[in-house]
């Protein structure tokens, strides 16, 4: 059962938003491993809070691959409000699984888990919009766990043609340009063999979006002052 008062105690950093007004931290909470996001902008924070509690119910109702929640509550700390699920002890995100990879075989064999991954959310009607790689975790079985859960979309079905395709190249738009993308995009439509055929899904269009999106990513790091490009964003 979720907590709604608890100990906590932050140990280290794992991850933050460009601004810090979302922050991710290893911490224990009644003394139980976990990772908790932490809403730092006092009314804004609060709203993505309490919509993070609304759609990890409905991601985990809808069967959606995503660690126990354990905590959903104050953390006097930082004098905000936090999400926490178990933490994932062995797991580490496919952005560092990718870039430690230098076999072509060993990349494809990671973006196919990937690829079968995002095909089982999107059958249940789960999207992720944003696809960077941290947000996909792997196991030390070679299971994948998805994170960052306060942007997930939950519908009533499946998602196909173009709401998948685009869904999809946003995550291929993290890959190096070439053959990774279109590897992802193959595999994916073997996962989903009632997406065969549609039109949406060839080649052209995939690597058009791919293009597209990776142009938006860009854009935007350019105008913070960012790296341009990165290889597995």
């Amino acid at each position: 059962m979720t907590k709604s008062m608890a100990n906590v105690v932050l140990q280290r950093e794992l991850h933050a938003n460009v601004r810090r007004t979302r922050i991710t931290y290893a911490a224990l909470i009644d003394n139980q491993p976990a990772a908790i996001k932490c809403f730092r902008k006092p009314l804004f924070g609060l709203f993505h809070w309490q919509r993070a509690r609304i759609k990890a119910y409905k991601i985990r109702n809808a069967g959606g691959p995503v660690p126990p929640i354990i905590y959903a509550g104050w953390v006097p700390e930082l004098r905000c409000f936090g999400f926490a699920t178990e933490f994932l002890e062995g797991y580490r995100s496919l952005r560092e699984a990718l870039r430690e990879s230098d076999e072509l075989g060993e990349q494809k064999q990671l973006l196919k888990k990937l690829a079968e991954c995002i095909a089982d959310l999107h059958r249940r009607g789960i999207e992720q919009p944003d696809g960077n790689l941290t947000n996909f975790l792997l196991g030390p079985n070679g299971d994948i766990k998805m994170v960052d859960e306060d942007d997930v979309r939950v519908g009533k079905s499946a998602l196909s043609g173009r709401a998948a395709m685009t869904n999809l190249a946003n995550v291929g738009a993290r890959l190096p340009s070439g053959d990774l993308p279109l590897w992802l995009r193959a595999t994916y439509i073997q996962a989903r063999k009632d997406l065969q055929g549609d039109v949406e899904f060839d080649e052209h269009h995939f690597a058009r979006e791919v293009f597209r999106q990776k142009e938006q990513f860009r854009i935007k790091r350019e105008a913070r002052d960012a790296a341009p490009d990165r290889e597995y964003d």
